[in-house]
């Protein structure tokens, strides 16, 4: 098999570092463009590197050029990865290149629509990662301080996967906060500042792993409590000041927290038998209205180009926002309803602006508002990819 040339998988780690590291942050450039020269030409290397590739240009939805004039997609590169699985991955222990070979590999399955495929392949990793032992303290601190900081990365960067797949594949997680996070790093290039993923780290571990379980299950367990939901609710209500609002890791971070607080909120509802004492009827219907409008305040901050990186998770999120809206219409007294209502109409049409990876998700959302007698304003056809199967009860129970 013809190996993609240095020079191509250069053009998608500069992409990478200047546009996709504070999202997702594994190597910087200079890291990874030593890795390119000196080790091209080992196999687990190599395959990391065509798969970091593959995930930057399907996050960037771009492509590249070789002088040939072949083209190279995210989606060419992803599956060239797949098929040789067997060269990075021989089933003989674990690296930290096959590792993320595989969560990069999560990434470009994600933007393809391809969900049931992507969390399998996260789970490839997270497997990886409990048998290199990267859950334990114990083993981190052997390390130099590098490979400590990317293997904590990397863990980090697998807990937030898989609690946010937990919620639409219904699948307890398994990973904990059994680490100390990544350390903060002395950068003069504000692109590799982690500020970001640690407030994004901080966001996905306020609710405990028991929230995300309880929400996989259905079922609310000791651990799941009023107290905890209150803590959600109070400490995911503000985006920290040191982050930039024009900036990717805002993205992530904004909606991330508006979508967990409305997790929190449907929790409360589908759990049989849960009660929270310190909400009254009309405090908990103003739950969703809130989050709304905090999202709505955010989108004006946020030029549109900044949200196609974050794949279909931001087009999801905020239509579980506007899911819950619905459940608000129709339910409560008159003022409420006509602040759900002009909440959801702004946020549908900022929804149906977005790149939707699968129209199920957006077909079992309007059928959900026909039956509540809602009309959409649905001002241009959606952007939609093929559609696959398994995708087709995410959102909308």
């Amino acid at each position: 098999m013809m190996k993609v040339p240095k020079t191509l998988i250069d053009q998608c780690l500069r992409l990478y570092n200047d546009k996709l590291y504070v999202i997702w942050p594994l190597l910087c450039y200079d890291d990874l463009h030593k890795l390119l020269e000196e080790r091209y030409d080992e196999n687990c290397v190599y395959w990391f590197l065509v798969s970091l590739s593959a995930a930057t240009l399907s996050d960037l939805q771009t492509e590249i050029e070789s002088e040939e004039g072949v083209t190279f997609t995210g989606k060419q590169l992803s599956s060239s990865c797949m098929s040789s699985r067997h060269e990075f991955d021989d089933f003989n222990g674990s690296d930290i290149f096959k590792i993320m070979t595989y969560y990069c590999l999560n990434r470009c399955y994600a933007q393809m629509s391809n969900s049931r495929t992507s969390y399998r392949l996260s789970c490839e990793a997270v497997g990886l990662i409990k048998l290199a032992g990267y859950h334990r303290e114990e083993t981190l601190e052997r390390l130099p301080f590098n490979e400590q900081q990317l293997g904590r990365k990397v863990y980090y960067l697998l807990l937030l996967t898989e609690r946010y797949f937990s919620v639409y594949t219904h699948c307890a997680t398994s990973l904990d906060t059994t680490i100390a996070p990544p350390q903060p790093e002395i950068v003069t290039d504000p692109r590799l500042s982690l500020d970001s993923f640690l407030e994004m780290i901080r966001v996905f571990t306020v609710p405990g792993k028991c929230f995300f379980d309880a929400l996989a299950t259905d079922c609310a367990n000791v651990t799941c409590t009023e107290e905890s939901l209150k803590k959600i609710w109070k400490e995911l209500h503000t985006v920290p000041l040191e982050i930039e609002p024009w900036s990717y890791g805002y993205v992530d971070i904004s909606f991330s927290r508006h979508w967990i607080r409305t997790l929190a909120w449907k929790l409360v509802l589908q759990i049989s038998g849960m009660r929270i004492s310190f909400l009254s009827n009309n405090k908990n219907a103003h739950i969703p209205v809130e989050v709304a409008r905090d999202m709505l305040e955010d989108t004006f901050l946020i030029p549109n180009n900044l949200y196609a990186v974050h794949g279909p998770g931001i087009s999801v999120k905020a239509l579980e926002i506007a899911d819950a809206l619905v459940d608000v219409v129709n339910q409560y007294d008159p003022k409420i309803e006509s602040e759900a209502w002009s909440f959801l109409f702004d946020i549908s049409k900022f929804v149906f602006s977005l790149k939707h990876c699968d129209s199920t998700l957006v077909d079992k959302f309007k059928k959900k508002c026909q039956c509540a007698l809602i009309t959409l304003p649905i001002s241009k056809p959606l952007e939609t990819t093929d559609r696959t199967k398994e995708e087709a009860d995410k959102i909308v129970n």
